[in-house]
């Protein structure tokens, strides 16, 4: 089978821990020898940089995998406001078009051999009249990665979002937690991922603890690299990308 363009990296919420899965993943990818790159399609809460609005998660991501691609590849699109797409382009006067930014993300895709795209919150946050992240994901066809946080609830969320993602015929390459301060298959977390698994199918990639990126300024503190080898199954990974 062909190694996939890119993996995209969906939540079942916003501030799931997206972006330190994603930051994980392409630090492991990389330190594995791939060629990996980075693309979040659409953000808002934007900095100005460059002349340009850019998310901040794009940017700690860009600080934290070392990244020197153009931040008009990192992120396509951003908006000012801290809302959904869609609310924050009718207060900015943009409007986003499906075929813009899925050209946009297969721009970035063709930079490198693998691409992690990260989403902006769940399946159904709207990007632009009439169209949700899951409809970019289907006009896209990359495989998903699902977030979800580790506590009370997760199941049904995860199951929610995995049986979107089906619906909708988007492979669904694993689920991962995210904010997890340790795992164990005896405790209710490593019960909670069971369960998942057995009612989807999908496999469980793991569960990075949590960390703090208003650290910014100083990537190396996190340790995320090792932090990715301890907590995440990478052999499930690397299986899955052969």
């Amino acid at each position: 089978m062909k190694r996939p363009a890119g993996l995209f990296v969906t939540g079942t919420d916003t501030e799931v821990g997206k972006t330190v899965v994603s930051a994980g993943l392409l630090l492991a990818l990389r330190g594995n020898g791939l060629d990996a790159g980075y693309c979040k399609p659409v953000g808002t809460d934007g900095l100005e940089v460059e002349g340009r609005l850019v998310n901040p998660d794009a940017l700690w991501l860009r600080d934290i995998a070392g990244l020197d691609d153009p931040l008009a590849a990192l992120n396509p699109f951003c908006l000012r406001n801290p809302l959904s797409p869609l609310a924050a382009g009718r207060l900015e006067n943009v409007s986003l078009s499906l075929p813009e930014v899925v050209a946009a993300v297969k721009s970035a895709l063709s930079r490198h051999a693998f691409t992690v795209v990260e989403g902006v919150g769940g399946l159904l946050v709207p990007l632009a009249e009439g169209i949700t992240v899951l409809d970019l994901m289907a006009a896209l066809k990359l495989p998903a990665l699902v977030v979800g946080r580790p506590g009370l609830g997760t199941i049904n969320h995860c199951l929610l979002t995995i049986a979107a993602l089906k619906s909708r015929g988007i492979e669904v390459a694993g689920f991962c937690f995210s904010g997890a301060p340790s795992l164990a298959a005896e405790d209710g977390l490593g019960q909670n991922a069971g369960i998942i698994t057995e009612f989807s199918g999908v496999p469980f990639w793991g569960s990075l603890p949590y960390v703090d990126k208003a650290y910014h300024d100083r990537p190396d503190h996190f340790r995320l690299a090792e932090l990715t080898r301890e907590h995440l199954d990478l052999s499930l990974v690397f299986a899955w990308l052969a």
